[in-house]
């Protein structure tokens, strides 16, 4: 059987931009340009010979052809997602592997040494690390550092950690593509930013 599918890129983009309602969000996470983004989305509404967003030079909105589109799109992800995990082996409740970089370790934070001692969520390891965003490429899905310096083509989130003694840092959460985006990456991003917050 031979499936009617439009540019599976297009989807991507299209439902990163209406998840984040903006094509540099989206840009971001699927570590291309917001420009690329917008060519992505062009080539699907060209494809679907219908418009998906409102586009204004301050901001984006969807349709309302886009806002009864959209869900499906979302669950066939979601149904590919739960398939791949459910069929590869090597993805098979595997959870994220999250380095700290010294410099954060030391700063005793109580969410970085739950997650380091694998108390802190069952869907993320915390690994304690060199600083070295090369090792994105086989040992860790994503690097909590201090710096985005050669970071080039990796998903970036800015952050803050807080320390044992309270203070804040700022903090660059570094993601493999393909990662950024997922549900564990989108719990850990919540989960660094309910720490910053909370008071003791």
């Amino acid at each position: 059987m031979t499936y009617r599918l439009p540019p599976l890129n297009g989807l991507r983009a299209f439902e990163a931009a209406a998840r984040h309602m903006s094509f540099k969000a989206a840009a971001d996470e699927l570590c291309v340009t917001p420009g690329a983004v917008s060519q992505l989305v062009k080539a699907l509404e060209t494809a679907l010979d219908l418009k998906l967003f409102h586009r204004s030079a301050r901001a984006i909105a969807l349709t309302a052809e886009a806002r009864d589109y959209l869900p499906s799109i979302r669950r066939a992800f979601e149904e590919i997602a739960k398939a791949t995990e459910a069929s590869a082996p090597g993805l098979r409740g595997r959870k994220l592997r999250l380095g700290i970089a010294p410099d954060l370790e030391r700063l005793a934070s109580p969410l970085l040494r739950r997650l380091v001692s694998h108390k802190g969520t069952a869907e993320i390891v915390g690994l304690r690390v060199k600083d070295d965003p090369a090792l994105l490429d086989k040992h860790l899905d994503a690097l909590l550092r201090t710096s985005d310096e050669a970071c080039t083509g990796l998903h970036i989130n800015r952050v803050v950690v807080r320390g044992g003694d309270q203070n804040r840092i700022a903090a660059v959460l570094v993601t493999r593509p393909g990662i950024a985006g997922c549900h564990q990456h989108e719990t850990l991003v919540k989960l660094l930013a309910r720490a910053a917050r909370e008071d003791h």
